[in-house]
This record gives structure tokens, C-alpha cells and sequence, in this order.
């Protein structure tokens, strides 16, 4: 048996990473051994030979491999993330994984459209989040399926920089939910806000140690990296309720810090937010748990590899 993770060439993201990490734990934590093929998303159904792995993943030490002869093997499983599963029809003789990272990710891209092909075609299952498990219950009551999350670069959270040395900066990901997150910019001015962009690891980590609070109001299709990474680096987190931040087991936060709806809440978003700024290290110690929770995902990401590779070996 060999695995085959799929994922998209050259993009920089969560779910790229996490198809690392993955690749990488199999390969160290077994005899089994797994590799990554990359597609380009213009031509998702053709893996690209000699692709080179993203620079930033060149620490999980992965190999790729793109002869269709070797993958599409009976012994074989391969892994789709559920953006591409348009692309599970060329797979005729390996058996299929799909790995919900991202819910909402599969409904954008197929408008559920291919639901008989997964429910016939896909061995197993892999959820990400708890909302990706509610999801698939819902869409295919008799999946056969097993929990696999991920795990934040440890580089987040290796030191917390001390609250008197932070600024009274708000961060957010324009890439998401920015139209929500506007109009609390605009009424709470007197924050230096910080868009998350362009930013290299080194520079992410520094603009989170040295700010208070990341306000995420975005659709969360899955277990998000950015809020988890926020908290590491010892920013308040407040979220809405969509998609996974509906989910406590997901987005293990203080309840005070999610609104069921950011747009009608503005004005005790901004005491919130005064608050923070004014006390911060007491809304900091409110997300002492979270920090926790953060910190122990990589040893559960080993331990749910080694349940995914004994119940592959049960298909």
C-alpha cells in the first residue's frame, strides 16, 4: 500500500500545509509510505510531473510523484481535498479518501452536485473539524468516516511577548469576511487596524506578539489556522458564529468573544474591544485553555495518523 495526497501546485494555504503534514507524519511515523501530487488548478484532473514542493513546505521533507501507472493501484489509496473532488472520477482502481478541510470549500466548488459519485466512489472519509463531521452526516448518513485535524506551525506560540509590550492593533484576513469586518473598522477608528497579508512567517509572528486582538467575521469552512495562530501568539480572539466557530469543540473560545451577528452587535463589539485594550491581560488569560488546546494538536494529529493508517489497512 502506498498513499498519494493530492493537492494544489504552488499554493500557499491551510489546506496545502495540512496535506503536508500529513505526508510527513505518515512517512515518520510508520512503514507505510505516502507522497504528494500536485495539480494545477487550471487542469485539476492531470498531477504535474516534477513539480517542486512550495518552499515553505520544504521542512516536512515530502516527496511528489505524478506516474498515474504507480498511483492508481487497488492497493493504493488516494486523498482528495474536497475542492477537487471533480477530479476523483480518474481514479479507477485506487481506493478514494476525501479530506474535508473545508466545507464550504465543496459546496461553493460543485454546488453539491456530485453527491451519488462520493457516496459511491469514497472509502473513507477524514474530517477536519467538527463541522465537517456534522456536514457529512447530514449529506451521507452512512460514510464511513474517522477524524484527522492538523496542527499550527510550531513557530507560533514559542514565546508570548509580554502585555505591556503590545499595541492597541486589531488584526483581520481581508480574504475573509471583510465586508462584515468593515463597518466595526470603521466605528472602532480609534484601533490601529492590521490586514494580514503579504506576510512572511518571521512577520506574521512579530505583528501578532505585538498586537491585543484578531477579529475574525468570516464563513470559518473549517478549523481555521489565522484564529488559532492569533491565540498562540497571545491575541484575544472574537469570532462570529458561521461554519466551525459555531462549533465550541472547534473554536474552544470564551462565549463572550462570538456573536451570532457581528453587523447588529457593533456597539458591544467596541466595549469589548475597549475593554481588552484596557485590561488585556485579563482578557488574555481567558484564552489560557485555548493556548493549551493549540499546543497539544500536533501530538493528537499523530496520534489520529496512526488510526488513519490502521484503518486503511482495514479497507
Amino acid at each position: 500500500m502506498a498513499i498519494y495526497i493530492i493537492s494544489p501546485q504552488n499554493r500557499i494555504s491551510g489546506g496545502p500545509e495540512l496535506a503536508h503534514q500529513l505526508c510527513n507524519a505518515v512517512n515518520r511515523l510508520s512503514d507505510e509510505k505516502a507522497y504528494m501530487c500536485y495539480v494545477n488548478l487550471k487542469e485539476p484532473y492531470n498531477i504535474v510531473e516534477n513539480a517542486e514542493t512550495p518552499a515553505p513546505y520544504l521542512v516536512y521533507n515530502t516527496e511528489s510523484r505524478s506516474n498515474m501507472d504507480e498511483i492508481d493501484r487497488a492497493e493504493n489509496i488516494v486523498i482528495f481535498p474536497e475542492g477537487l473532488t471533480f477530479s476523483m472520477m480518474h481514479i479507477k482502481r485506487a481506493k478514494i479518501a476525501l479530506w474535508w478541510m473545508s466545507v464550504d470549500n465543496y459546496i461553493v466548488s460543485t454546488q453539491e452536485c456530485n453527491v451519488d459519485f462520493i457516496k459511491d466512489n469514497v472509502s473513507l472519509h477524514l474530517f477536519q473539524s467538527k463541522y465537517s463531521i456534522e456536514y457529512v452526516k447530514k449529506m451521507f448518513p452512512d460514510a464511513n468516516g474517522i477524524f484527522l485535524s492538523d496542527y499550527i506551525n510550531e513557530e507560533h506560540g514559542k514565546f508570548i511577548y509580554p502585555a505591556e509590550g503590545r499595541m492597541n492593533n486589531a488584526l483581520y484576513n481581508p480574504a475573509k469576511g471583510f465586508e462584515e469586518i468593515k463597518p466595526l473598522i470603521a466605528k472602532a477608528s480609534w484601533l490601529n487596524w492590521i490586514p494580514l497579508v503579504k506576510m512572511d512567517l518571521p512577520h506574521m509572528i512579530l505583528t501578532m506578539q505585538s498586537s491585543k486582538i484578531y477579529v475574525d467575521f468570516g464563513n470559518h469552512p473549517g478549523k481555521d489556522r489565522i484564529p488559532r495562530e492569533a491565540a498562540a501568539d497571545g491575541c484575544v480572539v472574537i469570532t462570529n458564529k458561521k461554519g466551525s466557530a459555531a462549533f465550541q469543540e472547534d473554536v474552544p473560545i470564551p462565549e463572550q468573544y462570538k456573536f451570532d451577528d457581528p453587523a447588529s452587535q457593533l456597539d458591544a463589539i467596541d466595549t469589548l474591544m475597549h475593554d481588552i485594550c484596557d485590561n488585556f491581560v485579563q482578557h488574555q488569560n481567558a484564552f489560557a485553555d485555548y493556548r493549551s488546546f493549540i499546543a497539544s494538536e500536533k501530538a493528537k494529529f499523530d496520534e489520529d495518523v496512526l488510526n488513519f493508517i490502521s484503518v486503511l489497512k482495514t479497507l
